[in-house]
């Protein structure tokens, strides 16, 4: 499997991505309690 070298804007798209992800997580961890489907949470 060879490592492929990002550049700069690779890099960024990568931030952006993952702060995403981030908000994401916080919005929806309060919804995630025992007892609630992920149907539910979609």
């Amino acid at each position: 499997m060879a490592i492929t070298i990002k550049n700069q804007q690779d890099i960024e798209k990568m931030r952006i991505a993952g702060k995403l992800a981030s908000e994401v997580l916080d919005f929806i961890t309060p919804h995630v309690v025992h007892g609630v489907t992920t149907d539910a949470l979609d």
